[in-house]
């Protein structure tokens, strides 16, 4: 079938990717996404605000099934939900501008969806393990779905990289946007109206962090705040007042769930054996980060949350990644070389 008429067909999979720094730096990702083994299957939603768009040459170069979708000046969680809105697949994926894809991860998730599945997440590798702190931002993110890790029925996803039925989210109509905010909480609401979720350990993404301390920790606090604020937006407000004292018992939460992650994947992650005690720091920046949240409510720290998750990766760094993956690769044995 010719590639134009492949995707004159309605697509399975919508992969909702913001741009919020500009269409170029998200020109990595986008090689990612370009190159996956079934691309016909999907479109590629790019959310670029009004003046950060593809220059004239890029718009009339643009591959078929990649549109650029015009957000304004729309916070994070709005530019998603107008993507979504925008999406014509059967489902929907919320990517970020530092996670990209293996070549063969839509065929992946693809499958898992066809047997039934309302939600699949990927298995994740730390893309960058060029300081400490990234490894440790990665581990206490993204340990609990760090490969190694085995597939299977799951009733927790990452917050962001993973696939859910379109519908679902529709569903929540005027919730949508503020559901965004912050993607774990969508996810455990998700779960709690009845979806079902896979962890596909075939469906493989690397996972890039920041790679200097000041950037680690304003992540974390950042991403606190959103947590902090999230998690206490009913409660009354002296409940809300003495959040901040459990701030060491959160942060020893987090870090916990880091620390077993990590003995968990051992060797096989990459990961130094010093990542769970830089991960310490971050995981009190976390702390600290949830009680200053609940303290100022989420409509005041809705519009600083952007600044955990918008980090655009470029192509050099993703070169040097997939260089060191294949120096790790165990060399392969002469008898079986054609």
């Amino acid at each position: 079938m010719p590639v134009e008429a492949a995707f004159d067909m309605k697509p399975t999979l919508s992969v909702v990717l913001p741009a919020m720094l500009g269409y170029d730096t998200v020109l990595a990702a986008l090689d990612s996404w370009e190159s996956q083994t079934c691309r016909s299957d999907i479109e590629i939603l790019v959310l670029c605000p009004d003046h950060l768009g593809p220059s004239p040459a890029q718009t009339r170069s643009l591959p078929p099934g990649q549109l650029v979708v015009p957000v304004g000046s729309a916070a994070l969680h709005e530019a998603r939900a107008i993507g979504i809105e925008r999406a014509s697949g059967d489902y929907v994926m919320l990517a970020e501008d530092h996670c990209l894809p293996d070549r063969d991860w839509a065929e992946a998730i693809l499958d898992r969806l066809e047997k039934g599945w309302d939600g699949v997440g990927p298995a994740l590798r730390p893309g960058n393990l060029i300081s400490r702190w990234a490894e440790a931002s990665f581990l206490i993110g993204y340990g609990e779905w760090m490969i190694p890790v085995s597939g299977g029925p799951t009733d927790v996803l990452c917050g962001l990289n993973w696939t859910i039925r379109t519908r679902l989210l529709h569903q929540l109509g005027s919730d949508l946007s503020n559901e965004l905010i912050l993607g774990a909480f969508l996810v455990r609401r998700l779960r709690q109206e009845g979806a079902r979720f896979y962890l596909d350990d075939r469906a493989r993404m690397r996972h890039f962090d920041p790679s200097s301390w000041s950037f680690a920790i304003s992540s974390l606090v950042a991403l606190g705040l959103g947590f902090g604020a999230r998690r206490t937006l009913q409660w009354p407000l002296p409940a809300r007042l003495v959040y901040p004292l459990a701030a060491p018992a959160v942060a020893l939460m987090h870090w916990k769930r880091a620390f077993v992650h990590h003995r968990r994947a051992r060797a096989g992650s990459g990961l130094r054996p010093t990542a769970p005690l830089v991960a310490s720091v971050l995981a009190s920046a976390w702390g600290l980060g949830e009680g200053a949240g609940a303290l100022l409510g989420l409509a005041r720290v809705a519009p600083h949350i952007w600044r955990a998750e918008t980090r655009p990766v470029s192509r050099a760094e993703v070169t040097r990644s997939i260089a060191r993956d294949r120096q790790d690769l165990p060399p392969i044995p002469a008898a079986s070389v054609k």
